[in-house]
């Protein structure tokens, strides 16, 4: 018996690839996708062919709505098996725990009652981070513990109806072949900040490591995921994190420098010293000594914006614990080797990167993406 694919989240960063890759690679597969607004169906459905839109079925729910999604799975037909996967989050490191928890966990325990009442036999693998687990661990945003609280909600919940396995990815950025993402946030802001303000210094842990996975090898993963599902019905954690081929912040920075120097170099633009990385200890006292500094053209504006951008990467520059990976078919790719071609593509697709002195605080991090 086929099983049907019923996904949340899949005009995300994700969602879009791997909608694409599951109808190209399995013709048996229909998908049916839950989002929020008709513009987030059209924006999936302009990424697809016209023969593998007819594979798919748009319906447009709010996952954060009990009623609409008890409603919505009412007026269906049953199926026999089904397989959720719920990639819808609010990915924000800047939002506290109770702000992401109607989403982060009220939509997650929404869906799992939506597959319940879709088919007879439901399964759910639930999208998570690298960066959290549900016990034993530190919490450093509400980010991390809203997806910590969710996981726990589902199997306390429903773990006797639904069989619930668990895909956890680090931080994603761009295929390791072209750079290629739909959505710029987690490690872009970072790129932005650096293209955009030349800021005269960063702050952190220049040793502290940077788990980074390439988009492609995390859908690549999680489609194999669901196909050992799809054949055995199997059950199990998958952690797509980068392990030892972790990259030092620095190393990070560096990377980043070398490829706007050359996009800077290419329009005509100086050369841009390398950024030093401070303390935190370091930052607070210039923070406190602010007045007597007075560092020339660096207005009170100025450092509140450097202030706040440094806020969003700080607990993940000065803390790198991550989970180890588990239950991957292959190692993920060197980020040394695939970093440049992300940044490359950034760039290409912000043009007037450098053209902005100061970048409004709306533009450092959106919810979209994250780790």
């Amino acid at each position: 018996m086929p099983v049907q694919l019923i996904l949340t989240g899949a005009n995300g960063t994700l969602g879009i690839p791997l909608v694409r890759s599951l109808l190209q690679q399995n013709p048996q597969f229909h998908l049916l996708c839950l989002l929020r607004t008709q513009t987030s169906c059209d924006e999936l459905a302009a990424t697809l062919s016209m023969a593998d839109r007819t594979r798919v079925e748009f319906l447009m729910v709010d996952v954060c709505d009990a009623e609409a999604m008890a409603a919505a799975a009412n007026n269906r037909p049953k199926f026999e098996r089904a397989l959720g996967i719920h990639l819808a989050a609010d990915v924000s490191w800047e939002k506290s725990c109770e702000d992401m928890i109607g989403l982060n966990v009220g939509g997650s325990d929404n869906f799992c009652r939506f597959l319940m009442r879709q088919a007879i036999r439901p399964a759910l693998i639930y999208v998570s981070t690298a960066y959290t687990q549900v016990e034993d661990w530190k919490y450093r945003n509400g980010y991390e513990e809203s997806k910590a609280m969710a996981e726990r909600s589902l199997r306390a919940n429903y773990s006797e109806h639904i069989s619930i396995s668990t895909f956890s990815c680090s931080l994603v950025v761009g295929d390791s072949q072209t750079g290629a993402i739909s959505r710029f946030n987690g490690l872009y802001p970072l790129f932005r900040f650096m293209a955009g303000f030349s800021p005269p210094f960063l702050v952190g842990n220049k040793y502290c490591l940077f788990d980074i996975v390439p988009l492609d090898w995390v859908v690549d993963e999680l489609q194999a995921m669901i196909m050992r599902f799809a054949a055995s019905d199997v059950t199990e954690q998958v952690v797509a994190s980068a392990g030892d081929r972790r990259i030092g912040y620095e190393h990070v920075v560096r990377l980043v420098e070398k490829q706007l120097g050359a996009a800077r170099q290419m329009i005509g633009l100086a050369a841009v010293d390398p950024v030093p990385i401070l303390k935190s200890r370091q930052w607070e006292f210039l923070k406190r000594s602010l007045s007597v500094w007075k560092p020339k053209g660096f207005s009170k504006n100025d450092f509140r914006y450097i202030e706040r951008m440094l806020k969003v990467y700080e607990v993940y520059t000065n803390s790198d614990t991550v989970r180890a990976p588990l239950n991957v078919s292959r190692p993920s790719p060197d980020p040394v080797e695939f970093l440049p071609q992300v940044i490359k593509f950034w760039l290409q697709q912000n043009p007037r990167a450098f053209r902005s002195p100061l970048l409004k605080p709306s533009e450092v991090d959106e919810s979209e993406g994250g780790i």
